[in-house]
């Protein structure tokens, strides 16, 4: 066997749980999200991050069941900030969640 080959004894990583599967563990889709909001056929939902200290925003195509994590966001005095997305779609979901924000009041 070449030094540079796989061993066949490697153990495969172990499955992540359903509500985990695409979030790298980062989102737990099977709570309720803060924001869920459908733009141009596809689907935006906004969680907070395991930890509680970002806002992880996921997608999905319009009538799908699969959410795929997308990235972690920021909220800067009332404005969404993610590289992952362009400015338009942060500005929707920023609207939506100052929306949810301003009835908790």
């Amino acid at each position: 066997m070449n030094s540079m080959e796989p061993a066949d004894t490697e153990l495969a990583p172990t499955a992540p749980s359903a509500g985990e599967a695409s979030s790298g563990g980062l989102v737990n889709f099977d709570e309720p999200a803060l924001v869920e909001l459908e733009l141009d056929g596809t689907d935006y939902r906004l969680d907070s991050g395991r930890a509680g200290t970002a806002l992880c925003i996921s997608t999905r195509p319009t009538g799908t069941w699969s959410w795929t994590f997308r990235g972690e966001a920021r909220w800067q005095a009332n404005v969404l900030r993610c590289k992952a997305f362009d400015r338009t779609v942060l500005a929707r979901l920023s609207r939506a969640l100052a929306e949810v924000s301003a009835n908790l009041d």
